[in-house]
């Protein structure tokens, strides 16, 4: 299969996962970005992407809503994808949990936007240092479905 063909695959918002399964295993990493970014790519393809060497590949994966938590587990201890795994409604609540304490003001700001971080946890990012963290909560769908009532 030409990239072009596999691109144009990538690109059908219909395409199987198994054809998505195949398509992971081509050596053209652009490729491999697209597939970890298609909704229809399985767990079993997502987890095998995972252990990719292409950081791109692996940011893609740590935000797919079709990776298992356990894939979730096992990239988190990969701090440059901190981030994208802070954004992901599938991260285990004690994971967010700990994210909302980082450093880095992005990280929080996307455990703030995450529509499962627990209450608890928003509250205490509603008062973060900083503005762009809590501007964050306020887009928190659960939060705007609150304010909306």
């Amino acid at each position: 299969m030409t990239s072009t063909e596999a691109f144009e695959l990538l690109q059908d918002a219909n395409t199987s996962a198994e054809i998505l399964a195949q398509l992971s295993t081509d050596e053209n990493p652009f490729v491999c970005v697209r597939v970890a970014a298609h909704m229809n790519t399985s767990a079993e393809t997502l987890m095998m992407l995972s252990k990719s060497e292409t950081p791109l590949v692996k940011q893609f994966v740590a935000e797919h809503i079709n990776t298992p938590m356990e894939t979730l587990l096992e990239l988190s201890k990969d701090s440059d994808l901190a981030y994208w795994i802070a954004g992901n409604p599938k991260t285990p609540v004690e994971m967010l949990n700990s994210f909302s304490k980082h450093e880095n003001e992005n990280i929080r700001a996307s455990v703030a936007v995450n529509p499962s971080t627990p209450a608890e946890t928003l509250d205490s990012l509603m008062i973060d240092e900083n503005e762009d963290v809590r501007a964050a909560v306020m887009k928190n769908p659960v939060v705007q479905a609150k304010t909306s009532k």
